[in-house]
């Protein structure tokens, strides 16, 4: 979970698992591990090396462990995959979506039950994980009066490659069972991959189609990771732009861990944050930037706005830019074993939309960043923010076309009202509007081993429920550097 103080933004199927797996987190529904006590604003899994920490955000309500307390009706709804640890690599408790993963759920505000049980079949889910939730107060008279309580559990020392069958709840009130298969080990086996965003309409109104139909492929697809850069809502501050949002999210079933960058609309708020399970960090800035494996693909994920895309925090740009360099370093150092690199945020690099007043975004980006992706030979950046999709030729600092440059990839094209593109477009390799009113989405998918990264970019049809149903627009493959 995405729990930091960000700055003030813009508005506007698998093998089932055997027993052994678990012996690093396992315990029986009665006797489960005792979460380490900490103070109101941070929680330490029982079965993990690091700590959950709040951040001090306004309005943030304390953290308060498991207990066995549920209402006749719990209201257990929008059950979504996640994932924590330390963002340094190296670290015992670093982010490894293959040995752990999180989960978060909500509930009315009286249910304090944060419990998951778990097994290797559906019908054997003997071990048990107790997290910790929080109350989001109501905004604005939208929602329960005493406020809406998000759930999260963390488990570590699970396996790679392993489906696991689990329900969340408590107190004997339980959601159906839910599995997930936990991501090679890195460098490991072929993956695919997906990526969307801005979901957002113009409106914030209560169904996101062209969304849910994104997030349907996903399901049929069998997508386990969906990168996902920013603007999921229209308003940060609306419950019923996140429960539209969580809604059509839910097509995607909780298997897919969708990995998030925020975008300027989610506008540093509690509940934006309280619906993304990010891994974290310890500093004033946690949870802004975080990194992992998954199989064969290094992924970065940043919090583009504060100091990058503006001068608002160059505390926080120093920091971030500290770490991206020796994250990268690391990641180009170790390519034998894990071979691409793919970072992923919402401000582009390049655009050409025709907002000229973003033009000035987009020349703090590539000053921030373009030296560190030239520098670590960062193979794909996946970008939003500009409503329309756009693919340019390997480019290196200074607009030079180059072989061994960074793809960027800009796909703003997930719901939110199309802008228009200008005609001369000489870096661009494709470019297209699209039309959202008509239903029309553009999603990628990468199928990626250790030889291979190859994309296909798909306009959705309205009716379909598989990427088999839509047009492929554009193909491509990245060539390695």
């Amino acid at each position: 979970m995405a729990l930091v103080a960000y700055a003030k933004l813009l508005g506007g199927a698998a093998a089932l698992v055997t027993l052994g797996m678990y012996a690093a987190c396992s315990s029986k529904e009665d006797d489960a591990p005792a979460p380490v006590a900490t103070d109101p604003a941070k929680f330490k899994p029982a079965t993990c090396g690091y700590t959950v920490a709040r951040s001090n955000l306004n309005g943030f309500n304390d953290f308060e462990p498991h207990a066995d307390v549920a209402s006749a009706d719990p209201q257990i709804r929008h059950v979504r995959r996640g994932l924590g640890g330390e963002v340094e690599k190296g670290k015992p408790s670093y982010a490894d979506p293959s040995r752990s993963f999180s989960v978060g759920w909500q509930t009315d505000a009286t249910t304090k039950a944060s419990r998951i049980r778990y097994g290797a079949s559906p019908d054997k889910l003997d071990k048990t994980a107790d997290g910790f939730s929080f109350v989001v107060d109501q905004q604005g008279k939208v929602g329960p009066a005493d406020g809406i309580r998000f759930h999260e559990v963390h488990v570590c020392g699970v396996e790679p490659g392993r489906t696991i069958h689990y329900q969340v709840g408590g107190a004997d009130k339980w959601s159906p069972v839910y599995s997930l298969t936990t991501s090679p080990a890195a460098g490991a086996d072929a993956v695919t991959l997906a990526f969307a965003g801005d979901t957002r309409d113009a409106l914030g109104r209560s169904d996101l189609p062209v969304w849910r139909n994104i997030a349907t492929r996903f399901k049929t697809g069998n997508i386990g990771l969906a990168l996902f850069s920013g603007d999921m809502v229209f308003s940060g501050l609306d419950q019923t732009n996140w429960d539209a949002w969580s809604k059509s999210a839910s097509a995607a079933g909780p298997s897919t861990f969708i990995a998030i960058a925020p975008g300027n609309h989610e506008q540093e708020q509690v509940r934006s944050f309280a619906h993304i399970l990010m891994p974290g960090s310890t500093t004033d800035h946690a949870e802004k930037y975080a990194s992992f494996d998954w199989g064969p693909v290094h992924v970065v994920m940043l919090d583009d706005y504060a100091g990058l895309v503006n001068t608002g925090d160059p505390g926080f740009k120093t920091e971030v830019l500290a770490w991206l360099d020796k994250d990268l370093a690391a990641a180009n150092a170790n390519r034998a074993a894990v071979p691409w690199i793919v970072t992923f945020h919402h401000h582009p690099l390049y655009s050409d939309g025709t907002r000229t007043e973003r033009a000035e975004e987009r020349k703090h980006m590539q000053e921030a960043l373009q030296p560190l992706y030239d520098k670590h030979k960062v193979d794909l950046d996946l970008e939003g923010h500009d409503h329309f999709y756009e693919r340019f030729k390997p480019l290196l600092a200074g607009d030079k076309e180059d072989p061994k440059g960074t793809v960027y990839l800009l796909d703003g094209a997930g719901g939110a009202p199309s802008y228009d593109i200008k005609a001369d477009t000489p870096l661009a390799a494709f470019k297209t509007k699209y039309d959202p009113e008509a239903g029309e989405g553009i999603y990628g998918i990468a199928t990626v081993d250790v030889a291979s990264f190859k994309v296909k970019m798909y306009k959705v049809s309205p009716a379909g429920m598989s990427s088999a149903d839509d047009t492929v627009i554009d193909e491509f493959a990245l060539t390695k550097k």
